[in-house]
């Protein structure tokens, strides 16, 4: 089976702008930590994203967002 990577970059965006409207949410009830743990989560589904699509395979399994930039060739 063919690896569907326009398929999987649309799941990483769609999921990364949910997570982002998550952080909306708990930042306006003041609950930042929670805020900040969804905010670095979207922003690490858009950077897979990102990966996914000049790569043309999956995306790494790690949460770091550094390595992310640095594989997806983002300065």
């Amino acid at each position: 089976m063919k690896f569907d990577y326009k398929k999987t970059v649309k799941y990483w965006v769609e999921s990364s702008e949910y997570d982002m409207e998550v952080a909306d949410s708990l930042f306006k009830t003041k609950k930042y930590p929670y805020a900040l743990f969804m905010g670095h989560l979207a922003i690490e589904k858009i950077l897979k994203a990102i990966y996914v699509k000049k790569q043309k395979k999956h995306a790494p399994f790690t949460h770091s967002l550094p390595l992310l930039v640095e594989k997806s060739g983002l300065e």
